[in-house]
């Protein structure tokens, strides 16, 4: 990308955070109920996709696949800087928003299970994104389109795929782990 320092990326990200919070902590104030549907209350719900597995791997494929194509097709049209920035601040902003309600409904527990919920595969979702934003910027200096293709979809593809093996077998087996 252009020479945009990652200062400013971590800047915008954690103005994300703290808007976040605030919206939180807020609407904990104003209308509690409504922040229900964040609550990540599908703890117990693991032991249960523990034992099925099949049906998790199924729903993860299609929604990350989805989200994955809508990536692809807001990233080919959109400035490569521009879509950093917005998806930098969007993420920091739920992930203030998500760990503010963990922590004001489990205590510190709620951080650490919250925390647990975007590891490890939350790690290769960030990467694929970046793979995308750096392949696309270099296949546009570039000019050819079977670098554009490798690197911005292929790799991306595959990082993504790990990310989501990761979601379907380590992470069920962490939440359990620190739900005890």
């Amino acid at each position: 990308m252009k020479e945009v320092r990652i200062s400013r990326f971590i800047f915008c990200g954690f103005i994300g955070i703290i808007l976040g919070t605030l919206f939180a902590n807020g609407m904990m104030h104003w209308k509690p109920e409504s922040l229900e549907i964040f609550v990540l209350d599908q703890y117990p719900v693991y032991s249960w996709v523990l034992q099925e597995r099949r049906a998790l791997a199924g729903y993860l494929f299609r929604q990350r696949g989805f989200q994955f194509l809508g990536l692809l097709a807001v990233g080919f049209f959109c400035n490569s800087v521009l879509l950093a920035f917005v998806l930098t601040f969007f993420g920091g902003f739920i992930w203030g928003m998500l760990l503010s309600l963990e922590t004001m409904r489990l205590g510190i527990q709620g951080l650490l299970l919250a925390v647990a919920c975007f590891l490890p595969q939350g790690i290769f979702y960030v990467l694929a994104v970046f793979l995308f934003l750096l392949g696309k910027e270099n296949g546009s200096r570039e000019g050819k389109k079977g670098t554009v293709v490798l690197q911005c979809i292929v790799l991306p593809l595959v990082v993504t795929v790990i990310g989501i093996l990761l979601e379907i077998y380590i992470s069920p087996e962490l939440l359990q782990w620190l739900e005890k």
